[in-house]
């Protein structure tokens, strides 16, 4: 059996390279089959397992037509910024015609790229490990940003004692002659809101827990000095704005105490207003620097340390758990990028072909909707072929897929060649399938090309070269496995059902075997 096997093996290689002895090999081969298997007693024949070519094709017909016309819409809703072609001009391929207002998702684009940029930078550095030099640098960086956190921390003190200037200020300044003893043990109010003593005694008692305030805001400020602890520092701002808070309380109680009397002249009313709200608004400043002073120092605490882990791992050296979260990290990036970047493109119409514009339907300015119509134009190329493709064959093609092309006027001997320049992804449904309409055009001129020809395609979606094959009408199928009938002594024709990878299966009979079998083995053919 193997003797026979690699008499085969041989012939087959011999077959192979003289191509114009193919007949002869042939016939040889069958005579050998026919002594091997007792004259041809038996029904079934034997085939060789060969490499070869296999090619997967979707047929389909369709009709010639001149160089189309073609109406362009944009994806999405926007403004018109520019148009960049008149009716009338020439066009080419890639050339851009009309843009929408887009500034946003450009942005977005050039920071998505920045962004990359910076997560790619990160990657090689953590990659390449990091150089002394940087490692210094980090040094430096880190020494910046923990001195600008000192400063901050010297700064708050003089913030702190300017909000107390201020808060002082619109209690014992713009309330002066509104209480007796203001800062006593026993402030009274110099008036009675409408005979409400117990209104009265709650805003003396506001007043008495204001003096208390600024008395625990004195000790806590005569503790501050430009060595106190940073933490030390940090509690005394929030305890300012706890003071400003109370004050603010008070002065917003005694402005409505005042908006509603009638026991003062209306001039010393106005006064008294005027005043509360002065003092109002310096309260308000001071609590407003004091809330920014406390934030910053946060921000800063943030910033130092972050700059702190990042010289640490400089110096320690790339934990390869990192290198991966980084890679994560570029590869999120990278897709971002892709995101926003067809996101632009979807506010520009790009001529898909050379072409002749022959109508332009808005002007500069004009809001244009989604899927309308806003530019026609018809190709000046070779002729087009417009044909339907059905659900089940759409998944196999695409754009640039070259094709064989016979026209029924010639036969099907004379064959042109073409490429898919268009597909229309909107379903039309023909005798209750679902087809999408697909445009070819022709790879060259030719004079034999008339418009209204019908044309029979054969699109290559895929092709294999050099690879095991067997006629698909030999492979059987069994509980979801894919099986050859392999002749095992091919003298007494005892074979065994041998389960099989199969690959790409051609249109052209042909089905790419992956393992199972081996190069000249011989199958049956029933």
């Amino acid at each position: 059996m193997n003797r026979i096997k690699l008499l085969l093996k041989k012939i087959l290689a011999f077959i192979k390279k003289r191509w114009l002895l193919v007949s002869i090999g042939v016939v040889v081969l069958v005579v050998i089959i026919l002594l091997t298997t007792g004259g041809g007693k038996n029904s079934s024949a034997a085939i060789i397992i060969e490499k070869g070519s296999v090619v997967a094709e979707v047929s389909i017909t369709g009709s010639v037509k001149p160089a189309h016309s073609l109406d362009i819409a944009f994806e999405r809703p926007g403004r018109i910024a520019s148009i960049r072609a008149q009716v009338g001009d020439k066009v080419n391929k890639g050339q851009y015609l009309i843009t929408q207002e887009n500034g946003d998702v450009f942005a977005q684009v050039q920071q998505a790229q920045a962004q990359l940029s910076a997560q790619e930078s990160k990657l090689a550095q953590l990659q390449r490990g990091s150089r002394p030099e940087d490692i210094q640098i980090k040094r430096v960086t880190l020494e910046g940003v923990k001195n600008d956190l000192a400063n901050y921390y010297a700064n708050a003190i003089n913030i702190i004692n300017d909000a107390y200037s201020k808060s002082n200020d619109a209690i014992n300044k713009q309330l002066d002659g509104l209480f007796y003893g203001a800062n006593s043990d026993t402030p009274t109010l110099s008036f009675t809101p409408e005979n409400d003593y117990q209104l009265k005694a709650a805003i003396e008692a506001q007043r008495l827990t204001v003096t208390k305030e600024f008395n625990n805001w004195i000790s806590e400020m005569n503790g501050l000095t430009s060595v106190s602890a940073q933490d030390i520092i940090l509690q005394a701002l929030t305890s300012s704005q706890s003071h400003i808070i109370i004050i603010r309380n008070f002065l917003n109680s005694l402005l409505n105490i005042l908006i509603n009397t009638g026991s003062l002249s209306s001039s010393a009313l106005a006064t008294y207003k005027t005043n509360i709200n002065v003092g109002l608004t310096n309260v308000n400043l001071a609590a407003t620097t004091v809330s920014g002073q406390q934030q910053a120092i946060v921000a800063q605490k943030t910033l130092v340390q972050k700059t702190q882990n990042e010289l640490d791992l400089m110096i320690t050296g790339s934990d390869p758990q990192d290198i991966v979260y980084q890679e994560s990290q570029v590869a999120t990036s990278r897709a971002n990028l892709a995101y926003y970047q067809s996101q632009l493109n979807k506010t520009i119409i790009i001529a898909p072909f050379d072409g002749i514009v022959t109508k332009i339907v808005p002007e500069v300015g004009d809001i244009v909707s989604a899927n309308i119509p806003v530019i026609s134009f018809i190709g000046t190329g070779n002729f087009q072929i417009e044909a339907n493709i059905a659900e089940s064959d759409i998944s196999k093609v695409k754009i640039g897929n070259q094709a064989k092309v016979t026209l029924d006027a010639y036969g099907s001997d004379v064959v042109f060649n073409a490429e898919i320049i268009a597909l229309d992804l909107s379903a039309t449904v023909l005798e209750g399938v679902a087809t999408y309409k697909t445009t070819l055009q022709f790879i060259q001129e030719d004079s034999r090309i008339l418009p209204g020809l019908t044309a029979n395609v054969d699109i290559l979606s895929n092709q294999k070269e050099n690879v095991l094959f067997a006629p698909t009408r030999n492979i059987i199928g069994k509980d979801g496995k894919k099986y050859l009938r392999v002749i095992t002594d091919l003298k007494k024709m005892t074979t065994e059902d041998v389960e099989v990878k199969v690959g790409l299966v051609g249109s052209d009979g042909r089905t790419e075997i992956i393992s199972g079998v081996s190069e000249g083995d011989l199958i049956i053919s029933e």
